[in-house]
């Protein structure tokens, strides 16, 4: 009781969180590609008890994500009976421990009115939150940011104590997102700039701490390098090839301005989600203007800032250099930094008797301009409800009409008819490659494309049923000729 009565804000925040985190999920749940993706490698590992030490392949052909979130996400189908739903789950609980882990953060290395502003700013922005909800095997991006910000600043104290962190964050690189392998080297320029000579801080380093990191390490990021050995290297042998590729998109200053521009647009997203700026390298004005204010003030310590600004650079450097195209996808690793700036320079106001109010003013404002977002936008018209709903109608409708089994062909923009091959699973439904002898349902995206022969409608989908059932033949359902092809991106 005496704990909850002194941590009665937190849990309030906590509770905002929740709130931003479960509201209206089934009709704001992206069930798409990913999401179907994820769920037949979750029934792979459920039910054909197939230990897996990778995940699907990535965007650089021949490397894989980790298996963690694979993992994680079998867990809860296993327990809920395969449901997709279930995902709500492991998502609202990494978002309340993204929450509590900026409190932490900011209680620790800074003030606990730091900490507690830092987990509400978080907590009720709909651009976070929104990420929280957004469920792909990269979604523990800012839990493993806040944790590698806090090692970065631990070790500019001299906190050698946590090497195991720094050894368990390095192996969950993998499965996590390799695109944050620049910044690897920060932690140990910053324990190189804490206090004290460079003989002490190695005297400091016990070698246990080392073999617990490096055991840690190796644990954490073992199906890696049984992969790795397995298939002769094959990953490090695709990145490598990867650098070999020519350039896609702008280069030059056409490339810098495109790196900004994403950079600072990912900045927006998630702080600032639904204000629009003319120019949005706007926002990178704003940030180098609060770090030159911070510092001009004394509110962060330099090298402090420092390490912070090396974890930027690296990043856009990295976008810069890379050969594939940029996308604000490779930049949300940036926003517990754009959080903890923003939270420091708001906080500078308190100190003052009557500026505290315009502070207290501004939270509640944005408060409710987020609360507003989350009624308005928590929703979408090609949700997993949408999804849902469309299947069942087809499942009722085939039942109905005794047909053995279906096919579906898709009426739509490349891309988008996805996101409905494990919910036809899911619900029963025998689905086969398209032929002339068994009814095939069209799903027409957007159902306007064709409104006059669209039957049922469901948000932006469309179905249009079978009109010619004449000469069906049930022995093609189990036809091994006709059999569906594995989910692209898909592999055993």
């Amino acid at each position: 009781m005496k704990w909850i009565l002194n941590n009665k804000l937190l849990l309030v925040i906590l509770l905002l969180g929740l709130l931003f985190r479960t509201y209206n999920f089934e009709k704001g749940f992206s069930f798409a590609h990913d999401q179907d993706l994820y769920s037949w490698i979750a029934k792979d590992i459920v039910m054909n008890k197939h230990i897996r030490s990778v995940g699907q392949i990535t965007s650089v052909d021949g490397v894989f994500i980790g298996p963690f979130y694979y993992y994680l996400m079998a867990l809860f189908y296993g327990i809920f009976n395969m449901n997709p739903m279930s995902a709500i789950i492991p998502l609202t609980f990494i978002g309340l421990f993204n929450i509590w882990s900026f409190y932490y953060l900011g209680k620790t290395y800074f003030t606990k009115r730091i900490g507690l502003t830092m987990c509400f700013f978080y907590a009720i922005s709909w651009g976070c939150a929104s990420f929280d909800r957004w469920s792909v095997p990269t979604q523990p991006t800012i839990t493993w940011c806040i944790w590698y910000l806090f090692l970065i600043l631990g070790m500019l104290k001299g906190r050698i104590k946590l090497l195991p962190l720094y050894g368990l964050l390095i192996g969950f690189l993998w499965h996590i997102h390799i695109a944050l392998l620049p910044i690897i080297p920060i932690p140990v320029i910053a324990y190189l700039l804490s206090k004290g000579s460079l003989g002490i801080k190695i005297k400091k380093i016990y070698w246990k701490n080392l073999v617990v990191s490096i055991l840690l390490f190796f644990v954490v990021s073992a199906p890696f390098w049984f992969f790795e050995l397995k298939y002769h290297f094959s990953q490090v042998n695709g990145v490598m090839a990867a650098m070999k590729i020519t350039n896609l998109g702008p280069t030059g200053y056409l490339k810098l301005l495109k790196v900004l521009e994403a950079s600072a647009s990912e900045f927006r997203i998630r702080i600032f989600n639904g204000w629009n700026f003319a120019d949005i390298k706007f926002l990178w004005y704003l940030l180098i203007g609060i770090f030159v204010f911070l510092q001009l003030f004394r509110r962060i310590a330099w090298k402090q800032s420092l390490c912070v600004w090396m974890w930027i650079f690296l990043i856009l450097l990295a976008q810069f250099t890379s050969k594939k195209q940029v996308s604000e996808y490779y930049f949300t690793n940036l926003v517990p930094i754009y959080i903890l700036f923003l939270v420091i320079f708001v906080d500078y106001f308190l100190l003052f008797k009557y500026l505290k109010y315009v502070f207290y003013v501004f939270m509640f404002v944005y408060l409710g301009v987020n609360m507003w977002w989350l009624k308005n936008n928590s929703f979408s018209n090609e949700s997993y409800f949408e999804r849902r709903q469309l299947v069942d109608y087809i499942k009722n409708d085939s039942i109905s009409k005794n047909y053995p089994c279906i096919a579906i062909n898709y009426i739509s923009s490349p891309g988008t008819g996805v996101g409905f091959r494990y919910l036809f699973w899911y619900y029963g439904v025998k689905l086969i490659k398209p032929n002339n002898n068994i009814p095939i349902y069209n799903i027409i995206i957007p159902w306007n494309m064709n409104e006059k022969e669209t039957v049922a409608k469901f948000g932006r989908f469309g179905v249009i049923p079978p009109d010619n059932t004449e000469n069906i033949k049930p022995e093609l359902c189990e036809s091994k000729l006709f059999e569906m092809d594995p989910l692209l991106g898909y592999t055993e």
